[in-house]
């Protein structure tokens, strides 16, 4: 499992890694990236495991976006992951 410090440094890797504004590249990046696919996909492990739900969505929600479609079995996990993460972030307190 990886440390709180461990955790902080790779979501803000995440976070600089993906662009926010897609016109203003001067180089685009490579629509899939299964490097950053797998480092959003442990990111976002961890911050399950941390119960930190919109983090480990926020990383989920990348990683799927970034891997490659052909990786059938990849997406399909991601998937199985971002629905059920999705609802119980968005569940309403009863």
């Amino acid at each position: 499992m990886a440390s709180a410090s461990a955790h902080t440094l790779m979501m803000a890797k995440l976070k600089a890694l993906t662009p926010v504004n897609k016109s203003s590249d001067s180089s685009p990046r490579p629509q899939y990236d299964a490097q950053l696919a797998g480092e959003a996909y442990r990111a976002g492990c961890a911050a399950l495991a941390a119960g930190k739900l919109d983090e480990a969505l926020y990383s989920l929600n990348i990683s799927l976006s970034k891997c490659p479609p052909d990786k059938t079995n990849a997406v399909a996990k991601l998937q199985s992951l971002v629905a059920p993460t999705s609802q119980q972030l968005h569940k309403t307190p009863i």
